[in-house]
Formats: structure tokens, C-alpha cells, sequence
């Protein structure tokens, strides 16, 4: 199975004031988490849009779209979604979740 996995950027990551390298000491590991959870035999690939923009027309059409919204990212992680659902593709979106046990 090809899965595509997106973590859109935050809106304040395309500010020219948002600092890259504060960003690469804690980057989020949620979709590399999930990725190991995969088949060995599963072609997996993971865009970060903190690291590149991504260009949705140049991407492979792939059998699963995982994407992973902020609240500040989700009007791109819709439309990231919409792209890929207009293909044909399944498409699976969730937050981090957080444990709020006490």
C-alpha cells in the first residue's frame, strides 16, 4: 500500500519571522510514529510542510492520505484533503492526542 503522510505548517510557520531552527529541535513525531506502525512492505512517504511547501499537483496519487491538523493548519489541512478525496484517494485526518487523565 502507498500512504502519503502531511503535516501541514502552522499559519505562523509562513511568517518571514518564524524561526526555523527552533522548530527542528522539537519537531513533531506523531506521523513518524504512525509510520512505524505500518507493514514493512508498505511504501510510506512523509512531507512536513515546516521543512518544504508542498506543490499538491506534483504528488503521487497514493492508496491512504494521513494528515495531521493544528488548529492554525486547518484550513490547509482541508484543502490538502479536499485535493487528494477529489482523486479518489482515502483520507484519514487527525490532531495529536493528548492523555487528559489526571
Amino acid at each position: 500500500m502507498r500512504v502519503t503522510m502531511i503535516l501541514p505548517a502552522l499559519t505562523e510557520a509562513t511568517s518571514p519571522l518564524f524561526r526555523p531552527i527552533k522548530y527542528s529541535l522539537f519537531p513533531p513525531l506523531g506521523l513518524a510514529t504512525l509510520a512505524g506502525y505500518l507493514d514493512p512492505d508498505d511504501e510510506v512517504t512523509l512531507h512536513d510542510e515546516h521543512v518544504e511547501r508542498i506543490d499538491l499537483e506534483a504528488l503521487d496519487t497514493p492508496d491512504l492520505l494521513v494528515v495531521q491538523p493544528y488548529i492554525t493548519s486547518a484550513r490547509r489541512s482541508y484543502e490538502i484533503a479536499d485535493h487528494f478525496r477529489a482523486r479518489g484517494v482515502h483520507v484519514a485526518m487527525s490532531a495529536p492526542w493528548r492523555d487528559c487523565r489526571p
